[in-house]
């Protein structure tokens, strides 16, 4: 009741915590289409000039070959860990010799 001078019941922190995280994945998501239909828009499309990963899958799935567009995106997601790790230990490196030098790290 509003006129009831008892606070109600706050829901508890793991309920909030999980409707937080629903939304962020919603979220995320519609940003993510949004960001991919954009980037197909303006590609241009010219054969081995400025054809785009995305594209290439698109159409690898329009032409029905799935086990190529299967294969596209298993390299392009491997790559992309490669570059992940990579960055990680360059900044793991960079941290350990500035930490050596006297410095903050």
């Amino acid at each position: 009741m509003r006129g009831d001078s008892t606070p109600a019941e706050a829901p508890p922190v793991d309920a909030e915590l999980a409707h937080a995280r629903a939304q962020r994945v919603r979220v995320d998501t519609e940003r993510a289409r949004g960001e991919y239909g954009s980037v197909i828009f303006i590609s241009g499309n010219m054969p081995l000039s400025t054809e785009i990963v995305p594209l290439l899958i698109v159409t690898k799935l329009e032409q029905y070959d799935y086990a190529g567009a299967t294969a596209i995106t298993a390299v392009t997601l491997v790559a992309s860990f490669v570059l992940l790790l990579a960055i990680n230990a360059l900044r793991g490196l960079g941290r350990r010799r500035f930490a050596g030098a006297g410095g903050v790290p």
